[in-house]
């Protein structure tokens, strides 16, 4: 028994010593030595390349020093990889850390670029701009002779939007990003932007004048260091120039004082709708467009289709008669929480429309909402349209146009929507306007009955892009007037309800933009040998043998006859969405390109046509 109870003592005991153990090993977890030596990682960065790692023990701080790099300037460290903040070297080290180096080339080219400002607002230079539609001498920034600075003085009025760029296709933006500060030194707001000082968003976008006065703007390019945002969703070989952007560039500026008073006062502000579709992005201030404003509230029925992307933009009205793109905008952070259930939102809050139909929105300028109503059963009519004046010979009172079969005008495409009648003969002085008819109508009927067969008359109000051969009558009468006689091209978009008009015999300046060896930048730089010839047996055709290597990626620059001889002058894009079906041309497209791309390398011609907008791609040997 004794060696029993021995036994069981031991057992006893070994349990105890057991139980303890635990004990003693909770204990210890649950109060940590507090002695061991915590270290954080920090990771030197150049780009994607890794320069150092160093270890840092918690609490204490990072160490700076001086990279090197052969052909290269150190500009300093950064938090971030855009640079948007410098490194805080003073702040105690509680985390892994990264730190990315900044560099500039030791030497830079002369910056031969011109810079404009363009934008939109009350001030009398921005309101000459419109958003670059307008380039002139006193638009310009004025270069130093002896480093890459430009400068510029400006009367700014509160609410006014800017940036400077090179041309209307807002090539080397240089936006609110890219200011060294927002701030006077007393602390007043001059200047904001839609996003952070130095995120990669901001650097395209607008600067908004915060605080009226007068200001010089100076920017400071670094050429040889110039980036693009690559990983851009829009971004392309053709247009990478609307992309670039440049870390090390700078916009400092100074106030010198208050702002002229101003000549022509801000009186009210209108809204337009505008869209991918309904107006293809143009600015149109047909009455079809625009909101009616009723003390405040602003209304608008409008057919839109389904997944049309669109928005609302302004246009102020002055005191003296004039009008100027408005810097206000109505996108999908205006809607109601109701009206989401017909509206859609883009990432760039950009409104889309969920489905095919009537949409009538409301906007109350006091809360800044826009409600909208949906009815999926109002559409337009079936219409048939026709052109109507007095611009034939020996025609004088308007008779002898509508329903008559001469003067009507055909669906281009079946299912398009857009209408066209070609080669009609106008003399000066006269007038012009299209008509639209319930379809099959043969009679206009009378006016205010059942019977009458009008569904809408569209005018100069309607005529985007006149240009110098065509104008309003005046004195209260909006039909096109005929300026210059000729023989003219007529289309009519039934969706936006725009009316293009073109000389019959207009000509074209047609160049190949691509990666092809001997162009830089996809820039071909007006050089007869990308320039295409017209053909022979077609006026409208114009044509190019080339050789064309594997890989090489292209499009077509169109431009107006002599237009490319100014810079600020927009040209026509032609990529893929252009391809024709003959030759060899479905060889050269793909669903996921933008850009023709050679597959077989030889020699090609190719062929397009200024009228059908079609190019086709021919085997020159074949």
């Amino acid at each position: 028994m004794k060696k029993a109870t021995k036994w069981v003592g031991l057992v006893i005991a070994s349990a105890v010593c057991a139980s303890s153990v635990a004990m003693l090993t909770a204990c210890k977890e649950d109060n940590p030595d507090t002695t061991k030596t915590v270290e954080y990682t920090v990771t030197y960065y150049d780009g994607e390349d890794i320069l150092k790692t160093e270890k840092v023990k918690e609490g204490e701080k990072a160490q700076e020093w001086t990279p090197v790099k052969a052909d290269y300037t150190f500009e300093g460290w950064y938090a971030t990889p855009n640079f948007s903040f410098e490194f805080p070297f003073d702040t105690p080290i509680t985390e892994d850390k990264s730190v990315f180096s900044q560099w500039s080339s030791a030497t830079q080219s002369e910056d031969t670029r011109v810079y404009y400002i363009v934008g939109s607002g009350t001030s009398p230079i921005l309101r000459a701009s419109n958003w670059g539609k307008v380039f002139t001498d006193d638009m310009k920034m004025t270069k130093s002779e002896d480093k890459n600075e430009y400068t510029y003085t400006v009367d700014l009025q509160e609410g006014d939007l800017f940036q400077f760029a090179l041309n209307a296709e807002w090539h080397n933006q240089r936006g609110v990003g890219y200011l060294t500060s927002t701030k006077l030194t007393d602390g007043t707001e001059a200047f904001s932007g839609a996003g952070t000082i130095g995120d990669n968003s901001a650097y395209r976008l607008n600067i908004k004048c915060e605080y009226s006065g007068n200001y010089t703007f100076t920017l400071t390019t670094h050429p040889d260091d110039d980036t693009y945002e690559t990983n851009h969703p829009s971004y392309t070989e053709a247009n990478k120039e609307a992309f670039n952007i440049n870390t090390l560039d700078t916009i400092s500026w100074v106030r010198n004082g208050n702002a002229a008073e101003l000549e022509a006062e801000y009186e009210s502000t209108d809204y337009f709708i505008k869209g991918s579709g309904i107006t293809d992005w143009n600015d149109f201030y047909a009455p079809v467009a625009k909101m009616t404003n009723d003390k405040g509230v602003y209304t608008l029925s409008v057919y839109l289709k389904e997944n049309e992307e669109f928005m609302f933009t302004s246009r102020d009205n002055f005191t003296d008669g004039s009008t100027s793109t408005g810097t206000l905008y109505l996108r999908s952070t205006n809607l109601d929480e109701a009206s989401k259930a017909f509206v859609g939102e883009k990432e760039s809050k950009n409104m889309v429309a969920k489905a095919t139909g009537t949409y009538t929105f409301t906007y109350t300028k006091a809360t800044e909402v826009l409600s909208v109503a949906f009815a999926a059963d109002v559409t337009p009519a079936a219409a048939d349209y026709y052109i109507d004046g007095t611009f034939a010979d020996g025609v004088t009172d308007w008779s002898g146009y509508c329903f008559n079969p001469d003067f009507k005008l055909t669906e281009k495409t079946e299912g398009s929507g857009v209408y066209e009648i070609k080669n009609v003969a106008m003399k000066a002085d006269s007038q012009i306007i299209v008509q639209a008819f319930k379809a099959g109508a043969t009679e206009k009927g009378e006016w205010g009955s059942d019977g009458y067969n009008g569904l809408g008359s569209y005018n100069y109000l309607y005529l985007y892009n006149g240009g110098a051969a065509f104008d309003a009558v005046g004195g209260g009468n909006n039909n096109i007037k005929v300026l210059e006689e000729g023989i003219y091209n007529i289309t009519f978009n039934s969706y936006s309800k725009i009316i293009t008009i073109e000389s019959a015999d207009a000509a074209y300046d047609v160049y190949i933009s691509g990666s092809m060896e001997g162009q830089t930048s996809w820039n071909p730089n007006y050089e007869q040998q990308w320039k295409f010839t017209k053909s022979a047996s077609d006026k409208n055709v114009y044509e190019l043998t080339i050789e064309l290597a594997v890989g090489v990626e292209f499009g077509l620059r169109v431009f107006p006859e002599g237009a490319v001889a100014d810079d600020g002058q927009k040209h026509t894009w032609v990529g893929v969405a252009a391809g024709g079906t003959e030759g060899v041309t479905s060889t050269f497209t793909s669903a996921t390109q933008s850009n023709f791309k050679c597959t077989v390398a030889g020699t090609y011609k190719l062929t397009y046509n200024a009228i059908t907008g079609v190019l086709n791609i021919y085997q020159a040997n074949a």
